[in-house]
């Protein structure tokens, strides 16, 4: 009997994981259902029949099945406020509109105390970026590291691209998690993000997070590269060598006074290739549709096939996917959080 050695055995496994990754993307639509199968069954098997559902409070949701119409339930919060020096195709800033600004320490720590006083359970601290590719937040560390001391709110933080001074800061505060956008393609990372760069530095940014303890939840954008898939199998790739607490795929939603605002996002299905490959490549973290994602029969679709596909979580759901997951038998949970908080309920 031929004992593998551990470098060998690694090396088998990671090629073996590629394969899969690739044959979501390659095989033609009506050969996916196995994979399907095989996806669904996973998460079943690892994470039982819980589905959990969020809405957090950047965006005014009411449903009939769930009401959620307080901004400081869980809002959004932009340390630079409608400023940003990358101004990418897909944004050009306008996703920091609907933000609440807080640009100073003194500023931020008063919207914490507005959240404890009004009920809120945390906040999501983002921003424009620097750059370099980072939201620029240490001189806001220390008064995070207050509230999440002092007042025990959850926070959770848009990093951009993490750098090691920053993690370390991060990991002292005790941030409640990292959330991060894992680009897999240096084309995109040029054309899209205006940033000339290796994407390398998003498998640094996994390593440092980890290096200082920080949880974090990286994110994979189906079909930024203007609406095809293009560096969504190496993001996976990448994603998969490292330890996140939970994964979450969004898609490229096209937004007005943007570049890109005239042009087609990824379809269902192509949304649902890159969120099967992550469940069959990383069985073991929770996974999540994320709140960015096109609305419409768009959004209606893309919930159904995700569940199929075997996400553990899902922001913002619509009808047909709330009534869809309840069809598959699953025991339904709703929360005013960040979908990045999935740890919690699973």
């Amino acid at each position: 009997m031929t004992i593998l050695k551990p470098m060998r055995w690694m090396t088998l496994i990671l090629t073996k994981i590629d394969d899969l990754i690739q044959d979501c993307f390659d095989l033609p639509e009506g050969e996916l259902e196995p994979l399907f199968e095989k996806a669904y069954r996973a998460s079943r098997e690892r994470f039982s029949n819980k589905m959990a559902f969020y809405a957090p409070g950047m965006v005014h949701y009411e449903t009939e099945f769930h009401e959620a119409t307080d901004l400081y339930r869980f809002p959004s919060i932009s340390v630079t406020g409608k400023g940003c020096s990358l101004n990418c195709e897909h944004c050009n800033a306008n996703l920091l509109d609907p933000m609440i600004p807080a640009t100073t320490p003194e500023a931020l720590w008063k919207e914490f105390n507005e959240i404890k006083n009004r009920g809120g359970s945390g906040c999501l601290i983002s921003g424009g970026a620097t750059p370099k590719g980072d939201t620029p937040l240490m001189e806001f560390i220390p008064t995070i590291k207050r509230a999440k001391d002092e007042l025990g709110i959850d926070i959770v933080v848009h990093t951009g691209i993490v750098y090691p001074e920053t993690a370390k800061a991060l990991g002292e505060a005790g941030i409640d998690g990292a959330m991060l956008d894992i680009i897999g393609s240096d084309e995109t990372l040029r054309q899209i993000y205006h940033l000339d760069a290796s994407v390398e530095i998003f498998d640094d940014s996994m390593s440092y997070l980890e290096d200082y303890g920080v949880p974090y939840m990286p994110h994979i954008i189906a079909g930024l590269h203007y609406g095809e898939l293009i560096g969504e199998a190496n993001a996976i790739k990448m994603i998969a060598k490292h330890e996140p607490n939970s994964v979450v795929v969004v898609a490229f939603m096209p937004l007005d006074r943007t570049p890109m605002q005239d042009i087609t996002p990824a379809s269902p299905m192509d949304i649902a290739r890159v969120i099967l490959a992550t469940r069959l490549a990383i069985p073991e973290k929770p996974l999540i549709l994320g709140c960015a994602r096109p609305l419409g029969e768009h959004r209606r679709i893309t919930d159904k096939l995700a569940i199929d596909a075997g996400v553990n979580g899902i922001a913002y759901p619509s009808d047909e996917g709330y009534e869809y997951a309840e069809e598959k038998g699953f025991t339904l949970s709703f929360a005013d959080q960040c979908c990045s908080l999935i740890e919690r309920v699973l």
